[in-house]
């Protein structure tokens, strides 16, 4: 997938694009169960995801066939994924968007700790110290872009999404452990395709035994074509390209991505909702910026660039 584009502008596509999918998948847990939520998007995008990998990705079912536990793999995947999205929907309707994209900050230690217990080639990232600099840099900039935020409301129930939303991150961990498992077995379409679908059933399932179901009914024609063309959108960007990511540039790099969607989602609250962001808020993500290129070693990348030219 990355082929034809430089790992730089991946990464810049993909913090926008989740920076977008954060406040719309906000905009749409206020207004949707959960379950409902996860059923319908997760459907439609494996809908759409299969229409793709029959046309491009068709000899993955080999695969699958070849080696049933890639499948058992996807499936783990889903399952993973349909619980870390129930408590990630439930945790933004508690909290607000921001708060959601300032969870994947407070869960990176232990992301980068669990890649690098796994992993061979993550350990390796961790050794140099213009990462750890970075890091630091990068953490402490993502925190006080929140913290000094005008926007930041506390509600009643503010601890309780908080803590679903520290849920969400230790299971995302996890589901990201097996999908570097599967690192070069499968096409990220594929993999996207059968962890969408097990997703969106396990959920749909879940809500008919809540008694839930029965809600999509009551919603609105608009709201519900706009969650199903949310879902779509949302599969490529939260599932296609983040595991794009994770097999070819790794979990660390995915970790230190994480870090700066907050400010990502800030910019497109402020442009969709006018939502103000304060003077120190700008400085603090100078600091993110330039935490996340030491991190990402992007000052090197750049200068081995300008000898050779």
């Amino acid at each position: 997938m990355s082929k034809s584009l430089p790992p730089i502008f991946i990464n810049l596509i993909y913090v926008f694009a989740i920076g977008l999918n954060i406040v719309l998948l906000r905009y749409f847990s206020l207004r949707v169960d959960a379950l409902n939520n996860n059923g319908v998007r997760f459907c439609v995008g494996a809908l759409a995801l299969l229409i793709w990998v029959w046309l491009k990705y068709r000899h993955d079912f080999t695969h699958f066939r070849r080696q049933p536990l890639l499948l058992v793999y996807a499936f783990c995947v889903g399952l993973l994924m349909c619980v870390n999205m129930y408590f990630w929907l439930e945790g933004a309707a508690l909290t607000n968007a921001v708060t959601a994209s300032i969870s994947s900050v407070l869960g990176m230690p232990f992301g980068i700790l669990v890649a690098g217990i796994f992993f061979q080639d993550e350990r390796q990232k961790l050794k140099q110290k213009t990462f750890w600099i970075g890091c630091a840099l990068t953490l402490c900039g993502a925190l006080g872009f929140v913290l000094y935020g005008k926007t930041m409301a506390v509600g009643d129930h503010f601890l309780l999404g908080a803590f679903f939303l520290l849920l969400s991150i230790f299971i995302r961990n996890l589901q990201n452990v097996i999908v570097k498992l599967v690192n070069k077995k499968l096409s990220v379409f594929s993999l996207s395709f059968i962890t969408s679908l097990t997703t969106g059933i396990t959920s749909l399932a879940l809500s008919q035994q809540t008694g839930k179901l029965a809600e999509l009914s009551q919603i609105s024609l608009f709201l519900l074509v706009g969650l199903m063309l949310i879902g779509i959108y949302a599969i490529g960007v939260g599932m296609v390209l983040t595991f794009d990511i994770i097999q070819k540039q790794g979990l660390v790099t995915y970790q230190i991505l994480e870090l700066i969607i907050p400010i990502s989602t800030a910019l497109i609250a402020y442009i969709l909702l006018g939502e103000q962001i304060a003077f120190s808020q700008l400085m603090f993500a100078v600091v993110v910026i330039i935490g996340a290129s030491l991190a990402l070693n992007l000052f090197p990348h750049f200068h081995l660039r300008k000898k050779n030219d």
